[in-house]
């Protein structure tokens, strides 16, 4: 049995362009290669550090110190959602140019290999 805890926290960050509302999921990201995820009762053991980031344009500025993560975009409009981009962003590098060869709203999702990942919808 899988269970799905989500939760809504707003990215603080307010430095460049546009703040990213994230959310957060248990379980591994869509691209994430079949994480199970969870620890079982569905609660965090500890507090859940959310990334701060914002958008402007094509380059995504991810605050303060932070664990590597996996970045995927993901296209929803079709039946299936499908990842479009992924790269790793490592440990505290805080600006990651997206390509500029994109265009519309896809869901940006942020994934540390533990037991959650985080996802916003974007416009580009």
């Amino acid at each position: 049995m899988s269970l799905l805890a989500v939760m809504s926290i707003s990215a603080q960050a307010n430095v460049h362009g546009t703040n990213i509302h994230f959310y957060v999921c248990n379980g591994g990201p869509t691209g994430g290669g079949g994480h199970s995820g969870g620890n079982g009762a569905g609660h965090p053991r500890g507090p859940i550090l959310m990334p701060e980031a914002s958008i402007d344009g094509y380059t995504l500025y991810i605050e303060g110190d932070h664990p590597a993560y996996e970045l995927y975009l993901v296209d929803t409009t079709g039946e299936e959602p499908d990842v479009v981009y992924q790269i790793t962003v490592p440990a505290n590098v805080n600006v990651v140019y997206l390509p500029a060869t994109f265009t519309g709203t896809f869901e940006l999702q942020l994934y540390d290999g533990g037991e959650y990942y985080f996802y916003s919808e974007i416009e580009l």
